[in-house]
């Protein structure tokens, strides 16, 4: 019959051989390098990936901006546009005649604030920025014309814009605008071989809200006053 028994000590040379043996497995390295490397090209490619993000946040803004610089650019250098300009293409001179440009029927003839026409052989048709196309004055008699002058105004709140047209028999050589005591040389525009069919147009100080809104026709509007070759005023017409 067998009894239990405590266990028994092992032998003084396993124990040393089982020591010898543990001594001889080494631990790998902690491989420090490798995860300090692995680290920075992982911060690498964050601060990249976040770099190109606010770059392409900011093209849009830095877009708005150049397009917000040129419009403000346009609008410093268009003297057309001025609240202070009186006329859209004239000269204080003495008795000097207008500048002549001489268009064909239909050619676009720019004014300012938007505003163009164009001459036809016995029509004169301005373009307000709001309608689809222009709007014709005529036919006129400039044949034997009975009032030698006719005249469109169109109020802005940078001024009010005039365009006019004689059709007296004596050719006109020289067209003013005076308002406040100021006289303005405009240009003088015509068809070829129409001398005494001429047209003009004008910017003139801008007028009251309630006058601009109710498109009344301006107290203290400029006269339009229209010469010959030898400097007797032939035509006169207040806006």
């Amino acid at each position: 019959m067998k009894t239990d028994l405590p266990p028994q000590p092992s032998e003084p040379g396993l124990r040393r051989m089982l020591d010898e043996a543990v001594m001889d497995c080494t631990p790998p390295a902690f491989p420090r390098e490798g995860i300090v490397r692995r680290a920075a090209a992982i911060r690498r490619r964050r601060r990249l990936a976040a770099a190109s993000v606010a770059a392409l946040l900011l093209i849009p803004v830095a877009g708005k901006l150049a397009l917000d610089q040129d419009a403000s650019s346009s609008r410093t250098v268009s003297g057309a546009d001025s609240p202070t300009t009186l006329s859209s293409a004239s000269s204080e001179t003495g008795d000097a005649p207008s500048p002549v440009r001489v268009v064909r029927p239909g050619e676009r003839i720019d004014v300012g604030l938007g505003m163009w026409y164009l001459l036809k052989k016995r029509e004169y048709c301005p373009k307000h920025p709001l309608d689809p196309k222009p709007s014709c004055v005529g036919p006129l008699d400039v044949d034997q014309p009975g009032v030698p002058m006719a005249l469109s105004w169109y109020p802005f709140p940078q001024g009010v814009v005039s365009v006019f047209v004689y059709t007296g028999k004596t050719p006109a050589t020289r067209i003013t605008m005076t308002q406040h005591g100021r006289t303005t040389l405009l240009p003088l525009v015509r068809l070829p071989g129409r001398p005494s069919f001429v047209s003009s147009y004008a910017i003139s100080a801008p007028v009251g809200d309630d006058e601009r809104k109710r498109l009344v026709r301006p107290t203290q509007g400029p006269v339009f006053r229209v010469y010959g070759a030898d400097g007797a005023e032939l035509a006169e017409m207040r806006q």
